[in-house]
C-alpha cells in the first residue's frame, strides 16, 4: 500500500469523491423531499450542498492537522490506541450498515425490472463477491476504476437528462419559499443521506500527490455532485409536478422510463435505467467497502485488505437480508434514532473533537518547550 503513497492525481481525487457520493439514494430522495417541501425541493438541495462543503472542509482540516495520516492513526493518536481503535471500528460498522441497506434497495430494484425470478440471496452474493474482487486490490486500482466509472456514469446520465426536457414544464417549480423553516430542516436529511460517501476523503487524501490544491478539488467535487442532484430534482418536479412526485416510489427511474422519442435506436429505456442503477450503486459500494476494510486492517493489524474483506463480507450479507421490504429499509435509514445520531457524531462531532484535542496537544507542547 505504501507504494501508492502520493500517487493519486487531482482528477483521481475528484472522480473518487464524486462516484463515492453519488448513489442510488437520488433515485428515491426526490419523493421524500418533495413530500416535505413541495416545489422548494431544489432549494433544500442547494442548502445541503453547502452543508456538505463545510463538512468536507472539516475533514480536510482534520487531515491537514494530522499530517495527512490514515484515519485509524489519527483516531489512535488523538484518543489513545484502545478508544481510538473502537471509534474507528464504529466508523467502519456505520459505513457497512448504510451501504448494506443500499445494497438491499439495489437488489430489490434489480429484481423488479430485470431478474424477477432470481432469489435475493443469489443477487446479494454475486454483488458482494464482485465488490470483494475489486477491494482485494490496491488503492491505485480503486482510483483507476473510479476514473473510468466517472465517464461511464455521467456522460450517458447528462445525455438522458437533456432528453427529459421534452416532457418538462418548469412552471411546476413555483411557488418558491412557501414552507416553514422546520420543513426545510426535516427534508434536508433525505438529501444529506444522498451525499453519504464523503468519508472516502479520509481514505484518499493521504495518497494525494498535490496536497496543496486538494481542498480546491474537494470543493469542485461537491459543486459537481450538488449541480447533478439539483438538475435531477428540478427535472423531476418539472416532469411530474409535486403532486405526482409524492406518490412515485422512484421518481427518477419513472422520469427516465417516461421518455418516448420516436425514431430512436432505444425503445426500452428500462435497460438504460438499470445500467445507471448498477453503476451508481456499485461505485458507492466498492469505495465504502474498501474504506471499511482499510479501517479493520489497520485496527486489527492485518497484513492486507484481503483478510479484512473476508471478515466484512458476511456482515454485509446479513444486514442486507435483514429488512423485509423497501419500507423497512427506508425506516432503518431515515427514522432510526441511533443511526441518525451516529451519523451526526461521525460527520460533525468527531472532526470537531479531533481539532479541539489537536489544539490542546499543540498548546501542551508549546508550554513544555517554554519550561525547557
Amino acid at each position: 500500500m505504501m507504494a501508492d503513497r502520493e500517487k493519486v492525481e487531482d482528477f483521481g481525487l475528484f472522480t473518487t469523491i464524486v462516484v463515492a457520493i453519488v448513489g442510488v439514494g437520488i433515485f428515491s430522495a426526490p419523493r421524500e423531499v418533495i413530500n416535505k417541501v413541495g416545489s422548494d425541493a431544489w432549494i433544500v438541495t442547494i442548502i445541503c450542498g453547502i452543508v456538505i462543503s463545510l463538512l468536507l472542509y472539516l475533514i480536510y482540516k482534520v487531515m491537514k492537522k494530522n499530517n495527512f495520516e490514515d484515519l485509524t492513526s489519527i483516531l489512535q493518536n488523538n484518543f489513545g490506541k484502545f478508544f481510538g481503535g473502537m471509534v474507528a471500528i464504529a466508523f467502519s460498522i456505520y459505513s457497512i450498515f448504510i451501504v448494506s441497506l443500499g445494497m438491499r434497495e439495489f437488489v430489490e430494484v434489480i429484481k423488479l425490472y430485470l431478474l424477477r425470478r432470481t432469489p435475493t440471496e443469489f443477487i446479494l452474493m454475486i454483488t458482494i463477491l464482485t465488490g470483494t474482487y475489486l477491494v482485494r486490490g490496491e488503492i491505485g486500482d480503486l482510483i483507476k476504476f473510479n476514473e473510468i466509472s466517472f465517464w461511464v456514469m455521467f456522460i450517458p446520465a447528462f445525455a438522458v437528462l437533456i432528453l427529459t426536457v421534452i416532457n418538462a414544464d418548469f412552471t411546476n417549480l413555483l411557488p418558491v419559499l412557501h414552507n416553514k423553516p422546520s420543513e426545510y430542516f426535516k427534508a434536508s436529511k433525505y438529501i444529506l443521506f444522498c451525499f453519504g460517501g464523503i468519508e472516502i476523503t479520509y481514505l484518499v487524501l493521504p495518497y494525494v500527490k498535490n496536497k496543496k490544491d486538494c481542498l480546491g478539488v474537494l470543493k469542485k467535487s461537491v459543486i459537481f455532485v450538488t449541480v447533478f442532484y439539483l438538475i435531477i430534482m428540478i427535472f423531476v418536479l418539472a416532469v411530474f409536478s409535486k403532486a405526482q412526485s409524492k406518490v412515485l416510489l422512484w421518481p427518477t427511474i419513472t422520469m427516465i422510463k417516461s421518455l418516448d422519442i420516436p425514431d430512436t435506436f432505444i425503445e426500452h429505456w428500462e435497460g438504460v435505467v438499470m445500467a445507471f442503477w448498477i453503476f451508481f450503486y456499485f461505485t458507492t459500494f466498492v469505495n465504502t467497502y474498501f474504506f471499511s476494510c482499510e479501517i479493520v486492517k489497520n485496527v486489527v493489524k492485518l497484513k492486507d485488505t484481503k483478510l479484512s474483506s473476508l471478515l466484512i463480507m458476511p456482515i454485509i450479507y446479513v444486514i442486507a437480508l435483514y429488512p423485509k421490504n423497501i419500507a423497512e429499509i427506508y425506516n432503518l435509514q431515515f427514522k432510526t434514532t441511533p443511526v441518525l445520531l451516529t451519523a451526526i457524531f461521525i460527520f460533525v462531532v468527531l472532526p470537531i473533537l479531533i481539532l479541539i484535542i489537536g489544539k490542546g496537544k499543540d498548546r501542551g507542547r508549546g508550554e513544555s518547550k517554554d519550561e525547557i
